[in-house]
């Protein structure tokens, strides 16, 4: 091994490309990890391609013929070459480009062991009035179980491609959209299914219907080669068609194995929008437990029900996956039946030939009905459960339901990120649900429990941060977010002000209300938002004031008193805070160099660089010519590698959060036996404070 250390100092060998830069500069999109590593072995490449706004999209058609935009979703699947990926990553109001991935596809004995029937028979509830959209592998209508136009009210095959901009994506009203899978079909006899074909049952009429044999249902036919795009145009036409039939929850038996939380994801900003907009979105663990760690992708983003499978005997069952013990995201929410399931029969499909009932007091049910395992058979009991809640009280959020389904069930004796809380119990959920004051109207402004990103910061009224103008004094209380929050009086004399600065689209003010409260008005990055009243007939602790749409970026809030008494008791914000005189800009220096020829293995260059105290993030992109192969990483002040763009592709980036101040260095690794020039470009992202606060 040859090393060189280059002790060069930044002025001597850097090119400074730009000082001061705002916080609202453009950086490249984020690229899906897997994308990244097509980009050097691969000419073109389908993606996803997501936008900060929908007016964007129509960009990509100067770029290529194979494009199919979303309608309600700002975001377009794309052909691309690895060249102008690169180029669409550095546009203006592009958030992420993301590879077209494929996804996989993961009732009488059911609704008796979590006593669904009751509900039915004994209270009457079966989900009417409700609307679910499947989005699987499509819906077998002509079932007598699923009646095209009585119960599925709107039967779609997901048809389009890239190449067919401006073209409809889907065909509607269609018998049977489930031919070769039948997987889909399974699943919306298990959600919905009236029961029809097992009407005479001396068991139970109707002994095979679905947890939610009242509500309606929208089948959204991907077929068995279900991938991310197809995924998103069942999401674009549930959205695209909430008012139109009422969609209220959308089940989701499909996923993939690799248990990485990314809300940037498309297929979780797809979810995440439909539940802002009210859907309640339920989906499939998987079935690769019951090793841990295994859980889908899409499954963990908190806005969304995790579905674990459980055995007839209120057991897990072995394959359904499992979280990670102490991991905030990785855990299931719920565990419904999902072992030995039977559902709806398509026939002449594959899975369709598969569990075939052999019921000698009912030999018609061969023909009707089948059994499968799996998540998949679990997830669309919740989702039909759900809807039993909604048909109990209408005013219940997403946010309720999946608090009360977690609430009431049957305690396991499992860890939580393996069963979450417990085997779901129907009854106890809808006696629950009918005693809850539903909080949809609030939900629906945007006080919900869970931000784009996930958790909320949460910020408490003496938060250091926060900036606050007039005569404020603390008010202790146990009910509010740090046991105390701010008061003060409008006068002549004074007009208090709470000031605060965020990164993020959106936030909630917190604050208090009581029969002596008064009013101030909201301005977000000087514009007047809205009025809060923090009048009550009664002392009440827990309210909100929610900020919603904004752009990504940093943000500054104002709180203006307007009359009377004030309170303040705190921030919720989709990112972190900053002080109120905080200016984000971003450094980037320029680092060159040249690797080889060389007979050696490898060579090492290494570039120092000094990182203040006010850097919060180091940023870097190397690139090189020639046919070889270059990795970079960055050590910090105590020597530690802790971050690395080791990957084939070219360029290669890295991206790290500043935890101390200190010399830090590139180290530039190269295999190149013949002459290869490169180029690092290293962005140090830095808070500065413009004036004392």
């Amino acid at each position: 091994m040859r090393r060189r250390s280059v002790t060069h100092s930044a002025l001597g060998l850097a090119i400074a490309l730009g000082l001061g830069v705002s916080f609202t500069a453009q950086a490249d999109a984020l690229v899906s990890k897997d994308l990244e590593q097509r980009l050097a072995t691969q000419s073109t490449h389908r993606v996803i391609v997501t936008f900060s706004d929908k007016a964007q999209m129509s960009r990509l058609a100067n770029l290529t013929s194979q494009i199919l935009p979303m309608k309600a979703l700002p975001m377009a699947g794309a052909l691309l070459t690895s060249s102008q990926v690169r180029e669409v990553a550095q546009w203006d109001g592009v958030e992420s480009i993301y590879f077209d991935a494929p996804l996989k596809y993961f009732n009488y004995d059911a609704g008796e062991i979590t006593n669904g029937h009751k509900v039915h028979d004994g209270i009457g509830l079966s989900g009417k009035g409700i609307t679910i959209a499947v989005l699987d592998s499509g819906v077998d209508a002509t079932h007598p179980d699923l009646p095209q136009g009585t119960k599925v009210v709107q039967n779609v095959k997901l048809v389009g491609d890239l190449g067919i901009a401006g073209a409809s994506a889907w065909v509607e009203n269609v018998p049977n959209s489930d031919t070769s899978s039948g997987h889909g079909t399974h699943v919306a006899g298990t959600v919905g299914g009236t029961g029809a074909a097992s009407i005479n049952d001396s068991r139970r009429a109707r002994a095979h219907d679905g947890i939610a044999p009242g509500a309606k249902l929208v089948g959204l036919g991907a077929g068995e080669g279900l991938s991310i795009l197809y995924a998103l145009m069942g999401f674009d036409y549930a959205l695209a068609n909430r008012e139109k039939y009422g969609i209220d929850i959308i089940t989701n038996s499909w996923g993939s194995s690799n248990s990485v939380y990314d809300p940037s994801n498309p297929i979780n900003k797809a979810s995440y929008e439909a539940y802002r907009q009210g859907m309640i979105v339920a989906f499939a663990a998987g079935n690769d437990g019951p090793a841990e760690n295994t859980l889908n992708p899409y499954a963990i983003v908190p806005w969304v029900i995790n579905v674990g499978s459980g055995t007839k005997a209120k057991d897990i069952s072995n394959f359904s996956s499992r979280g990670v013990e102490g991991d905030f995201y990785k855990h299931i929410d719920v565990v419904a039946p999902g072992s030995s399931i039977i559902s709806t029969r398509a026939p002449n499909t594959a899975l369709g030939q598969t569990g075939l009932i052999a019921d000698v007091n009912n030999p018609t049910y061969t023909q009707y009905y089948h059994t499968l395992s799996g998540t998949s058979m679990a997830t669309p009991f919740v989702a039909g459960a759900a809807a039993v809640l909604l048909e109990a009280n209408p005013d219940l959020s997403p946010d309720q339901i999946e608090t009360i389904l977690m609430q009431t069930a049957s305690p396991m004796n499992y860890p939580y990120h393996v069963v979450g809380g417990g085997y779901i119990d129907v009854l106890a959920a809808v006696d629950l649900a009918s005693k809850t004051q539903g909080q949809r109207s609030e939900f629906l402004k945007g006080i919900t429990k869970w931000s784009s990103k996930g958790r909320w910061v949460i910020a408490a009224d003496s938060h250091s941060l926060l900036s606050y103008s007039g005569t404020w004094s603390s008010v202790a209380d146990e009910g509010t977010v740090g046991g105390s929050y701010k008061t003060a009086k409008v006068s002549k004399k004074s007009v208090p002000r709470v000031k605060l600065a965020f990164e993020g689209s959106a936030a909630q003010i917190l604050y208090p209300r009581d029969p002596r409260g008064g009013l101030a008005d909201v301005y977000v990055d000087g514009k007047n938002v809205g009025r809060i009243s923090f009048y009550s007939t009664t002392e009440d602790d827990r309210n909100s004031f929610p900020i919603t749409g904004l752009g990504s970026g940093l943000h500054h809030v104002e709180i203006r008193g307007v009359q009377g008494n004030v309170y303040f008791d705190g921030s919720l914000t989709e990112g972190q805070l900053y002080s109120t005189n905080t200016v984000l800009s971003e450094t980037t220096t320029r680092f060159t160099g040249t690797m080889g020829p060389s007979a050696e293995n490898l060579e090492i260059d290494e570039f120092a660089f000094e990182v203040g105290a006010d850097a919060i993030t180091v940023k870097a992109v190397i690139g090189w010519d020639g046919g070889v192969d270059i990795d970079f990483s960055l050590v910090d002040p105590d020597g530690n590698e802790v971050a690395s763009g080791a990957t084939l592709n070219n360029p290669e980036v890295l991206e790290f959060a500043v935890a101390k101040p200190g010399t830090y260095k590139y180290l530039v690794k190269g295999y190149a036996t013949v002459l290869a020039n490169y180029t690092l470009d290293s962005t140090v992202v830095t808070a500065k404070t413009t004036v004392a606060p």
